[in-house]
């Protein structure tokens, strides 16, 4: 299933007089009201002038996930404490995958990287080359 978004616009001559943007998207997600979102400017709180659905292409989701975890599920979580998990997803979220190794901030920025821009069949090849 192909994920949508919703691009809104608003009064362009009051956006530019706010200095703010006169466009914004608004994902929509199964099951969750997207109207009110899509309807007011977040900026200037302006209504849309236009709604229009868009298609988002299936580009690479790239998650930074917290490893933090505790020992028991009444316990502190302190353990891997600034250590994240990689993970891509394609644009529905049905398939995910996620790092066998857990990195500190800036090495996890570093390897996704090797993500940005790719189509999801693209960066499963580089996940599969990276061993991640």
């Amino acid at each position: 299933m192909k994920k949508t978004a919703v691009r809104s616009s608003s009064n362009l001559e009051k956006a530019l007089e706010n200095d703010v943007s006169p466009y914004w998207y608004t994902a929509i997600h199964s099951g969750k009201p997207y109207e009110e979102q899509a309807g007011t400017n977040p900026w200037n709180q302006d209504s849309a002038d236009t709604e229009k659905t868009i298609y988002l292409a299936d580009d690479c989701v790239i998650t930074l996930r917290p490893a933090r975890f505790g020992l028991t599920s009444e316990s502190s979580a302190d353990y891997e404490k600034d250590q994240y998990f990689i993970e891509i997803a394609n644009q529905d979220g049905s398939t995910i995958f996620s790092s066998n190794k857990v990195y500190p901030w800036d090495k996890a920025l570093e390897l996704s990287t090797y993500f940005k821009g790719l189509s999801f069949t693209a960066a499963t090849r580089v996940w599969g080359v990276k061993k991640l």
